[in-house]
Formats: C-alpha cells, sequence, structure tokens
C-alpha cells in the first residue's frame, strides 16, 4: 500500500500549485478517456510538467487518481462545515439543516461527477487507498461535530458509534447520488429522502413530511446549541 501512497506532501504555494495542476490533468483524462488508457505520461504532458517532476510527488497514476478523489472528499467536507455554521447561525431545524448540509455536500461531488463516475466503475479500489479513506475520516469527525452539537437532541443509544455508521452511509450514498444520471431536480428530491432517513436514524421518529404527519410526531429540534 505505501507504493500507491503520495511520494511527496507539498508545502510551498509553488509545489501545491504543481501538484494541483496533475490532479486536475488527471481529472481531465479520466474525464475525456476513462481510467484504463491513462498513462502518467499523458498526465503529465497535460498538466504541462515534466514526467519527472510527476514522479516527485506521485509513483504511480493509481496513486494521483486517490489524491484527486481525496481532494475532492475534503471539498466535500469543507463546504459542509461551513453549511453547519449556516444551521446553527440560522437556526435550522434539524430535519432542515440536514438536508441543507447534504445538498451543499452533493454540489461538491456532483461538480467533480465525470471522474467520479470513472473512478466508482472503472477502478473502485481506489477508494480503499490511504489517501481517500483518510479524507473520507473527514466526514466522521464531521458528523462526531454534529452529534456533539445536538447534544441530548439525538437519540443515539452509542453515540460515537452510531455517528460513524450514519456517516458510513451518508458517504456511500451521496457518492451514489452523484454518479447517477439524474436531473438536478432528481438528485434533490433523492437528497430530501436521504435527508429524511437521516433524520429518522439520529432522533428515533419520523419528521413531519408531505403535510401529513408520521405515524409519530417528531420532537422540535433544531442544530442550534
Amino acid at each position: 500500500m505505501q507504493t500507491l501512497e503520495p511520494r511527496k506532501i507539498p508545502r510551498q504555494g509553488r509545489s501545491r500549485a504543481t501538484v494541483d495542476a496533475i490532479l486536475d490533468a488527471c481529472a481531465e483524462g479520466l474525464a475525456i478517456r476513462g481510467y484504463e488508457p491513462l498513462t502518467t505520461n499523458a498526465i503529465s504532458e497535460r498538466a504541462g510538467v515534466s514526467i519527472g517532476t510527476l514522479y516527485e510527488y506521485f509513483p504511480n497514476r493509481e496513486a494521483i487518481a486517490a489524491a484527486l478523489a481525496g481532494r475532492a472528499f475534503l471539498r466535500m467536507v469543507d463546504v459542509m462545515r461551513g453549511s453547519l455554521r449556516d444551521c446553527i447561525g440560522q437556526r435550522m431545524g434539524m430535519l432542515e439543516g440536514a438536508e441543507y448540509m447534504l445538498l451543499c455536500g452533493l454540489r461538491v461531488l456532483v461538480s467533480e461527477r465525470a471522474v467520479f463516475r470513472v473512478l466508482v466503475y472503472q477502478a473502485p479500489f481506489v477508494f480503499q487507498l490511504p489517501v481517500v479513506r483518510e479524507a473520507r475520516a473527514a466526514l466522521i469527525d464531521l458528523a462526531q461535530d454534529v452529534r456533539t452539537v445536538a447534544g441530548d437532541r439525538l437519540n443515539l443509544p452509542m453515540g460515537e458509534h452510531d455517528a460513524w455508521l450514519i456517516a458510513q452511509m451518508l458517504s456511500s450514498a451521496m457518492l451514489e447520488i452523484a454518479c447517477l444520471d439524474a436531473t438536478d431536480e432528481q438528485r434533490r428530491r433523492m437528497t430530501r429522502g436521504l435527508a429524511r432517513l437521516t433524520y429518522r436514524m439520529a432522533v428515533g421518529c419520523d419528521s413531519v413530511t408531505g403535510g401529513r404527519p408520521a405515524r409519530r410526531a417528531a420532537p422540535v429540534v433544531t442544530l442550534a446549541p
């Protein structure tokens, strides 16, 4: 697994720009040609860097693809953290907040849809590589932060463990929704359904949906501390 990790982490602005150019070139190549025909030579040429420079940072195309997916997941989590602050500041209800956060995160994944569709179906092993697993772990940390903010308004008997499970399910579901051949409205409807199911798991009962109360009325709770 060590040979599939980046060789060097960029610290300075110039090196970060070089790595971003390599990742962007990989994304373009994946979208145009798919995974199998993609080579490190093609990536370096598209990025405008020498193959030697590319190999300073990455040992192979697998490591580049993993870093690309990891970057997208970290962007998603950053956006969702910002949306959590919005939820708290605007005192959104739990269901409204869950839907808002998921939609914000989904927009990031949809913007990378061409890349993720290739990786999911042609190179699924990429999502098990350390750099991607570490990036997805950031979503777990976010779920734990949400749990801490909500406190006893959630009904999670095994709090930390339950939040971990929910975050894992959300990560996979959001990726699948982003990769679907669907309209924006269809994705919004699916995301609303995902938010409703998340609410049910976290609070322990259904929300009021579609103008009709569910079997058990939901308590009035907000994300604000």
